[in-house]
């Protein structure tokens, strides 16, 4: 008993790294300035604040296609207790919201097994930075994450065995519906599933309950600029191959050059194992003479999170076909991935079967999980360093650098509920232009400017997007954490900061690579600036001293 209790909290402890391994991480990037969708979350504060009455009306009205009444409620709650909004905060409580996520998988998962070892390769591909988009984004964890779930949670409720407790099914399916659209499709599957297991009375009450609810939900609902639909005759190909395509989407993870064909291969080959072992479960109860088709809880949920794959598709359908890889959606990839794993685990009854599936998705799992940290790394830099600037540019000109291509900068009234933090200080700022001012000689790198033509993130700009490239760097210039500073020659007291990129030259290239090696950089961005003369300087702090070296004087910048 004593060996058994031992190795029990080993497996406890193996299952737990990965959670306070990814919580350390969203613990370290989460960056306390709104990004995009995040608007929704001031607007309504703002309304709030402005009317006084209507709070409920505020938080589950219409977002896009959306009623994201947990993402504004997050967002009440800490402007209540804080005095402000904190958009780091939020991030930080969102993920709680994936742990619920993880505590759904393993509630299914003790369904049919019992051994904690085996449920080992679903925290490591669910606490990565394979769902980094959905859990650094505030809005995003409380609604794609949770609506992920609350989903699972309601169909956990229905099972044959949690008769007594059945009831917890409705709000549970009524907060998936309030935490992102795709959550409404487990109301049919809900229903569908008290139905296959004969249980009239609950079937009829939760059949009411699903045709009033849903027309309160969709009253007054309109599809938004977002959702674009192609023509009849070609929507049926184009959202099969996309239910594919994000159906298998975690090998992005792998590639992004090839990440299409390969998401549709292992797409191909998990709906295909799905559609094999149903038939071959429903042959092997054919035969017999008295035979009820019973649908288990893996079952049900693995259709359920197809069912929101199967949404996305539909909604991404007008958009271009590789969109549907989009990072934000890769909390469905992890999810379907898991779904597959522990479909096949439990249609698995010999014992080293099990265990066999078990050491192929461990060590898929562990491949994925520490690819990702590889990976993505650059990507939370940039994209942190984009925010950080933003919450620069904003007070010192507003506007935003990389934000808002579409439409016009909200105005700074909007912001009356939110303090910009000051990440990069403005003695950094000041000690940047007076380098600049006393440096006579220009960096030894290459410069190139040009206008691009729509394109790809900008497709719906009203700017023009320009492109700069800093190329043959010194080993003294850091290849992270590197901003672009434009001096106006009229006034050089405010510089607007762009954040840089390094070249995306893959993964593997990234590791290989030579850190004393020549590198270059580039920033693609809406040319909100002012047209006229700029001298234009790589700017960066090491050890909070910061330093700079000046890369063209005399710029002519046109808009």
């Amino acid at each position: 008993m004593d060996s058994l209790s031992s190795r029990s909290w080993l497996y406890i402890i193996l299952l737990l790294i990965p959670v306070f391994t990814f919580g350390a991480y969203v613990w370290a990037n989460a960056m306390n300035v709104p990004y995009n969708d995040d608007e929704a979350l001031l607007f309504t504060i703002n309304y709030i604040h402005g009317h006084g009455s209507g709070l409920f009306k505020s938080l589950i009205q219409q977002h896009n296609d959306h009623r994201i009444f947990f993402s504004r409620l997050a967002g009440v709650v800490i402007d209540f207790l804080y005095g402000k909004i904190n958009f780091r905060t939020m991030i930080i409580f969102g993920y709680i919201n994936l742990i619920l996520v993880g505590h759904s998988f393993y509630l299914i998962y003790r369904s049919f097994g019992k051994n904690l070892l085996l449920f080992l390769p679903v925290s490591i591909v669910l606490f990565s930075p394979i769902v980094y988009c959905t859990q650094l984004w505030s809005i995003t964890a409380f609604e794609q994450t949770l609506s992920i779930a609350f989903s699972l949670y309601c169909l956990y409720f229905l099972q044959p065995e949690k008769r007594k407790t059945w009831l917890w099914a409705i709000p549970l399916a009524v907060a998936a519906t309030l935490a992102n659209l795709d959550g409404v499709s487990v109301i049919p599957i809900a229903l569908f599933w008290l139905i296959t297991q004969r249980r009239v009375r609950e079937s009829w009450i939760f059949g009411v309950f699903s045709v009033i609810y849903c027309y309160l939900f969709f009253v007054n609902f309109r599809f938004s600029s977002a959702s674009q639909f192609p023509h009849i005759s070609q929507f049926v190909r184009i959202v099969f191959s996309g239910f594919v395509a994000l159906s298998g989407s975690i090998v992005k993870v792998l590639s992004d050059s090839h990440g299409y064909v390969m998401a549709i291969a292992l797409g191909g080959i998990i709906l295909l194992t799905y559609c094999a072992f149903t038939a071959i479960k429903y042959f092997n109860l054919i035969r017999k003479t008295n035979w009820v088709y019973s649908i288990s809880l893996t079952e049900i949920c693995f259709f359920k999170v197809l069912a929101c794959v199967l949404m996305i598709a539909m909604g991404r359908s007008g958009d271009n076909p590789e969109s549907i890889l989009s990072i934000r959606f890769q909390i469905y990839s992890a999810s379907i991935f898991i779904m597959f794993y522990l479909f096949v685990l439990n249609n698995l009854k010999a014992e080293r079967f099990q265990y066999m599936l078990f050491f192929v998705f461990l060590f898929g799992t562990l491949t994925l999980n520490l690819l990702a940290y590889v990976k993505y790394q650059d990507a939370v830099i940039v994209h942190n360093d984009e925010l950080k600037v933003d919450a620069f540019n904003y007070p010192a000109h507003n506007f935003f650098i990389h934000q808002y291509p579409g439409v016009p900068d909200p105005k700074a009234v909007f912001y009356t509920c939110y303090d910009f933090p000051e990440y990069l200080k403005k003695d950094w700022v000041s000690r940047w232009g007076i380098a600049l001012r006393n440096q006579g000689q220009e960096l030894k790198a290459t410069f190139k400017s040009q206008i691009l033509t729509k394109p790809a993130g900008f497709t719906d700009s009203i700017y023009p997007i320009i492109n700069f490239e800093i190329g043959n760097l010194p080993s003294l210039v850091p290849r992270r954490n590197v901003y672009l500073a434009l001096f106006n020659r009229e006034n050089s007291l405010k510089p607007v900061l762009v954040a840089l990129r390094p070249p995306n030259s893959g993964w593997i290239n990234k590791v290989l690579k030579s850190t004393s090696a020549p590198h270059s950089l580039t920033a693609t961005f809406p040319s909100k600036i002012p047209g006229g003369f700029y001298d234009i300087a790589l700017c960066w702090t090491i050890n909070n001293v910061p330093d700079s070296k000046i890369v063209i004087r005399n710029f002519k910048l046109e808009n």
